[in-house]
């Protein structure tokens, strides 16, 4: 008899609501389970896997409080007078996941019978269900089972993937797994680029040689200052110019496309390639042109020079932007004009997709952090102008191969035609409501339990939906390898290190006086 209970720890009960295809219930007859661990349940058709989403426990003496209370003004606790302890058990509530049948996996549409034995999972079986692929992209591990999580890097990425969380959770962290994971790739398994848009500078420690204990991951990694960071004028359309200036007429646009048509002829011709001023002269000095329109392009124009991003040449170029097995970091901190910023994004954005669409580059993962920033809900297009591009590449990328990767710490200000093309999504702690929604309402694939779990993960805990895995599944982000950001830091450190410099500073310039 013995033999027979061995690893079964708990019987599938009959309640009012249970079993249901949809809910089992059982009664914990040994050991102990938690909420998300998964359970293997006896079933005419097979092994059913079920996710335990709630532990409770209940005692026939403390039904009633006006007993326990009755009792208790005896002057002796309840547990002195009766023996409570033999009538209090343990009730697990589980969701029905699939039923593995003849090597197949099943939708569960019959309900197991009361009485069904029940035991932990086997990490075989959670595999399976989830397609863990060991050559996957490890991203961290199931701790109630000690199984790590490897996703397809197609599953996760091709489709496009969104990581969203409050500020401080681990989102970055989160990417920087991920990022590590593409770079450790081998060339016989499948290499991308992967180009992050960095507007904090959360990811130039990839750049810096690895201090000890750390991976070293700066020989694969490429950092564009975005102060050195230049536009080719040549490389501009007039419909792109008409994204930048706001409130551009059809005339004014007409105008323009006409005199950068002529200028791009005269390129070809072997006069070279030309930058805004040379594009000013040649709006100044063109006889067709009406003079409130040459007015006001000439005045949008001489706003862009003061930004002091545009160039004859792309710098840098798109071919050194996107090399398989290796990491670009266009690092925007040093930038605080948030248009300068979106121009960016738009025009590296485009000039990518464009040429990965004629294959001339690898195919690539775009990681935009704060994402909401550069595609915003509910904005104007003036102020909204790298929008266009990430919903272009989010709803056709994956016919060329180009995965985007959306951050975001407020997805109610996320667009959302692009957050809902992302069929991939790693959630870790959200609490506000307004969030939530945004992601249920863009998102067919979670459900009200997971949703509410959302608000009570942990640092470094994490839900992902979607694609990579079929259903949710709840998983601890492993330990990265790389070092970590200067944002990473203690407040403590931070405050330490201002005054360890400041001191070296001072006595630097008492040694000059």
């Amino acid at each position: 008899m013995a033999e027979k209970n061995e690893g079964y720890i708990g019987t599938v009960i009959s309640t009012q609501q249970s079993p249901n295809p949809s809910s089992v219930d059982f009664v914990l007859t040994a050991g102990i389970v938690r909420r998300s661990q998964f359970v293997e349940i006896e079933h005419p058709e097979g092994v059913m896997l079920a996710l335990v989403t709630n532990v409770f426990k209940t005692n026939k003496y403390f039904e009633r409080a006006d007993s326990v209370k009755e009792f208790e003004a005896r002057g002796k606790a309840i547990f002195e007078q009766f023996p409570t302890s033999e009538w209090e058990y343990t009730v697990a509530n589980t969701k029905p996941l699939g039923i593995f049948s003849s090597g197949k996996v099943k939708r569960p549409d019959v309900p197991p019978s009361p009485g069904s034995r029940v035991k932990i999972a086997s990490p075989e079986l959670v595999k399976r269900f989830y397609c863990f692929d060991e050559q996957g992209l490890h991203l961290g591990a199931i701790e109630a089972h000690g199984l790590d999580v490897k996703l397809n890097m197609t599953k996760l990425l091709k489709k496009h993937l969104a990581i969203l969380s409050i500020s401080g959770a681990g989102k970055s962290y989160c990417a920087s797994v991920i990022i590590e994971e593409l770079l450790d790739r081998k060339k016989e398994q499948g290499r991308i680029a992967c180009i992050v848009f960095d507007p904090h500078g959360e990811y130039v420690n990839f750049a810096e040689p690895a201090k000890p204990g750390y991976v070293d991951y700066s020989d694969k990694t490429f950092l564009v200052k975005g102060s050195n960071i230049r536009i080719g004028v040549p490389n501009l359309s007039a419909r792109m110019l008409a994204g930048i200036i706001p409130g551009l007429s059809a005339v004014q646009l007409r105008d323009l496309k006409r005199i950068l048509e002529k200028m791009k002829q005269n390129m070809k011709a072997g006069e070279g390639p030309f930058d805004l001023a040379e594009l000013s002269k040649a709006i100044s000095d063109d006889d067709e042109m009406n003079q409130n329109t040459k007015s006001s392009l000439l005045a949008w124009i001489s706003e862009l020079e003061s930004m002091h991003l545009f160039s004859k040449f792309d710098s840098p170029s798109m071919r050194d932007l996107a090399v398989p097995g290796r990491l670009t970091v266009i690092d925007l901190s040093d930038i605080i004009d948030v248009k300068k910023k979106q121009i960016i994004v738009s025009h590296f954005s485009q000039e990518l997709f464009s040429e990965r669409r004629k294959q001339n580059i690898a195919p690539f993962l775009l990681i935009i952090e704060e994402s909401h920033q550069f595609c915003p809900e509910k904005v104007s297009e003036e102020e909204a102008i790298s929008r266009s591009i990430i919903r272009t590449i989010a709803r056709e990328g994956r016919k060329f191969d180009a995965s985007l990767c959306l951050i975001s710490q407020r997805p109610v200000q996320l667009d959302t035609t692009t957050l809902s093309q992302c069929n991939s999504k790693i959630i870790l702690r959200l609490m506000n409501p307004y969030d939530l929604k945004h992601i249920a309402e863009s998102t067919e694939a979670i459900d009200q339990k997971s949703l509410e779990l959302i608000t009570s993960l942990q640092i470094g805990e994490a839900l992902i939906i979607g694609e990579a895995v079929g259903y949710p599944l709840f998983f601890s982000v492993r330990k990265r390898k790389s070092m970590p950001s200067s944002h990473e830091i203690t407040l403590e450190e931070a405050a330490l290190q201002f005054e360890q410099k400041k001191t070296k500073r001072d006595e630097e310039t008492e040694a000059l006086l």
